[in-house]
């Protein structure tokens, strides 16, 4: 599979960060009876806490911009990943601006604006709400897409309703 775009991490994975944000968890490394091998340097973390990001870990001091080189771990809890290169929020932003258009509004999003994705569509947090009644969809609500709109669980069983169950499934789940 060729990868055209951005690596994706993030613990949450409904509510991503636009792009390639990832985010960098530190976890107490007290018990070490499961040693890890630090993704920068390759050896053991011993230390006490240790960094988790991209699916790999990472001593405290080894996880850093590849632009600027500071310590990811000490400016927050998220980096982001693209073109092979590990990056803090400003050099991404610097470099890569913003990510694209919402589907449902055509506005621009930010690279650092939090969205919503569905059937590979992007969309603003607050535009990522039903057609019908305007409730705006959250993690765990079900929703349908016809011809480009968004539609509730409870406004999409009106549209089966109204269709006879013509074929149309609510398959989707804000996750």
């Amino acid at each position: 599979m060729e990868n055209k775009g951005p690596q994706f991490d993030n613990i949450t994975a409904t509510m991503q960060q636009q792009r390639a944000q990832s985010v960098v968890s530190t976890t107490n490394n007290n018990n070490n009876a499961n040693v890890r091998s630090c993704a920068g340097c390759g050896v053991k973390i011993m230390d006490r806490f240790l960094l988790h990001a991209l699916d790999r870990y990472w001593h405290t001091g080894c996880l850093k911009c590849t632009c600027c080189g500071a310590q990811l771990g000490e400016l927050g809890p998220s980096c982001f990943s693209k073109g092979g290169m590990i990056l803090c929020k400003k050099d991404y932003l610097r470099l890569f601006g913003n990510s694209g258009a919402c589907s449902s509004c055509g506005q621009s999003i930010p690279a650092s604006e939090l969205v919503m994705r569905a059937q590979g569509n992007v969309y603003h947090q607050k535009c990522f709400a039903c057609t019908s009644c305007h409730n705006q969809l959250v993690p765990g609500d079900r929703f349908l897409i016809v011809n480009g709109n968004l539609f509730c669980e409870t406004d999409h069983l009106k549209i089966l309703r109204a269709n006879n169950n013509t074929g149309i499934r609510a398959r989707n789940k804000v996750c």
